[in-house]
């Protein structure tokens, strides 16, 4: 498990982030010192259809104003930020790489948003929260880097009030056969762990929660990655910058992820749950 973990951190640690992040935005005419959290979407927002999949999440999870909100893979603060901004939550946001967790202080910081958000590094398997913490624990392309499935959802549940709520976007395998790699989250089998939406209904359901939706979100990843692909080919800008998170190879990653959903290897859900 330790192994697994230490791969996963050395996976999205790229040493240099915040030197990344800040010369993209000044490049892009962005004032570091004066910016917005909206001015980051191209460069924060690292999941599939960035800031359209999480305004898409924040829909479905349907949280009131004023929720204790955990943002369970953080990432560097994305929707930590926005669930603030937009929906008057305060947020805690969790992540396992400490670079990630820095860089998402520090970006909210200047967006004049650290009065309402924190960020601190830790494995959602072990969640550092007395039990009845949160409102909602929100989690956005996180699980497939969590071998310990049944873990996680048992720490859901502990850290949620009763009748919070979970609301998870994620990767599950398709039908059709084992991923090719690499893809956005790993670069090979080894730090990958995808189950069935099916797998992840009982593992949710088991773990004291309740399902109150769950759906396909394939078809419309499938259609964004197309629409970028033709924006591409006539010659314009892309509409994310995600390689500046992800690596400079990344472009070659999400080449993968657009074949294995068009062979049918992989799914992409929405699920949210209530604890009963």
């Amino acid at each position: 498990m330790a192994d697994v973990a230490a791969n996963i951190q050395n996976y999205y640690t790229r040493g240099n982030l915040r030197d990344r992040i800040f010369t993209w935005l000044s490049e892009n005419g962005v004032d570091v010192d004066r910016m917005t959290f909206e001015q980051l979407h191209p460069v924060d927002q690292i999941h599939g259809r960035g800031i359209v999949a999480t305004r898409e999440h924040a829909e479905h999870a349907a949280i009131p104003p004023g929720a204790e909100v955990l943002d369970l893979g953080c990432g560097v603060g994305a929707a930590s930020r926005l669930l603030a901004a937009e929906y008057d939550c305060r947020v805690t946001g969790i992540d396992l790489t400490q670079e990630f967790v820095d860089v998402a202080n520090e970006l909210t910081k200047r967006c004049g948003l650290a009065d309402r958000v924190e960020h601190r590094q830790g494995n959602a398997i072990d969640l550092p929260f007395e039990d009845g913490t949160f409102d909602h624990v929100w989690c956005h392309n996180v699980t497939m880097n969590i071998e310990n499935k049944p873990a996680f959802i048992c720490e859901v549940a502990r850290v949620l009030k009763q009748g919070g709520r979970f609301s998870c976007v994620e990767v599950g395998q398709g039908p059709a056969g084992p991923v090719t790699f690499p893809v956005p989250w790993a670069m090979e089998a080894s730090s990958s762990f995808l189950v069935t939406p099916e797998e992840m209904q009982e593992m949710v359901e088991a773990g004291a929660m309740r399902i109150i939706k769950q759906i396909d979100l394939t078809a419309a990843s499938d259609a964004f990655r197309k629409e970028e692909q033709e924006r591409a080919a006539r010659g314009e800008a892309p509409l994310r910058a995600n390689h500046i998170v992800m690596g400079d190879d990344f472009a070659d990653r999400r080449r993968n992820m657009a074949t294995n959903v068009a062979e049918g290897r992989v799914i992409e859900h929405i699920i949210v749950a209530e604890k009963v």
